[in-house]
This record gives structure tokens, C-alpha cells and sequence, in this order.
């Protein structure tokens, strides 16, 4: 069973450990290097973009399995969306033990109701272009690439958008 919490001040040990564990596995293979380093998954640098309440954490079967990073304003890669316009999903992770148990689409759901909840009518995020099976998780979960670019000249990245439509109302 999937359960989502918003994260808290004594979480940020768990959501280190989340991604550092995807960290160790993820991506090397596809692109030949690790979308984050050490350093940036590390609360040290976290904490310089985000508060603990800004991640949610996903348990599979109680145990801390996943976790997103959401904020309502990313000037570094979405310099055009006004603050508070749309979400943006950042440092999505689902440790090794808990892949293909649908805990990222779990969380991207979790996270569009935060949308419908907030009255935002999008939601955002960036990838890397070149690793076809994250880019599948983000479209069958409603994400249309909007613009590639390459970044810092060495990172091809996606910029994904995903138009939120609240059917409760």
C-alpha cells in the first residue's frame, strides 16, 4: 500500500537517504552520468532552495520509499512563469527496492491535487532528454514537452508542462 505525507523537519535524514539512494543507481548508464551530485542531494544544499514541507515523501507498505520536491517558483529554468502560476515537480527519486511499484505516479497524482486543491493550472518540470524511460513516466502521467534545450552546455534538457483540470468541480 502507497501512502504520501508531507515531509517534515525530522524527515530530512529520510529524504537524504531517498535520493541518495536513487543517486547510486540511476541514469549512469543512459547518458553516462548522474543527473545530481552528491553534493546537491545533501540538505546542506537542499535547504538553500527548499523547506522540509516542500518534499512529500511516499511509503510503500510503511516503509519511506520516494519522494518529490514541489515549488511554486523555479526563476533558474522557468524565468517566465510568475510565481504562484503553476507548480514545479523538482528531485523526484524512488529508491531502488521500490522501482515499478508505482510509487512515481503516485506522487505526480498526489501532487497534480495539490495543484487542483491550490487553484493552479499547471504543473511543471524539467528532465533529462535523453532517457526515454523517465520521459514515458512523466507522459503517460499527462506531460507534453514544450521546449529541449541545452543547458550549461553540456545537460540536454526537457522542459515538460502538464495542464491540471480539476474534475471535482
Amino acid at each position: 500500500m502507497i501512502k504520501i505525507k508531507t515531509a517534515a523537519e525530522n524527515d530530512i535524514s529520510t529524504i537524504e537517504n531517498i535520493l541518495t539512494d536513487a543517486l547510486a543507481w540511476k541514469d549512469i548508464d543512459v547518458i553516462g552520468m548522474s543527473l545530481w551530485s552528491n553534493d546537491s542531494i545533501q540538505w546542506k544544499h537542499l535547504s538553500t532552495t527548499f523547506k522540509a514541507s516542500d518534499f512529500y515523501i511516499a511509503y510503500l507498505d510503511g516503509v519511506p520509499a520516494a519522494c518529490v520536491a514541489v515549488s511554486d517558483h523555479d526563476p533558474e529554468f522557468w524565468a517566465d512563469i510568475p510565481k504562484g502560476e503553476s507548480l514545479f515537480i523538482n528531485k523526484l527519486a524512488v529508491m531502488r527496492f521500490a522501482a515499478k511499484q508505482g510509487l512515481a505516479d503516485a506522487l505526480i497524482s498526489h501532487v497534480k491535487s495539490v495543484c487542483a486543491d491550490k487553484n493552479i493550472s499547471a504543473l511543471r518540470l524539467i528532465c533529462h532528454s535523453h532517457i526515454p524511460k523517465l520521459r514515458s513516466v512523466y507522459e503517460r502521467n499527462g506531460f507534453v514537452c514544450v521546449n529541449e534545450k541545452i543547458l550549461y552546455e553540456k545537460y540536454h534538457t526537457a522542459f515538460y508542462k502538464c495542464d491540471i483540470y480539476d474534475e471535482r468541480r
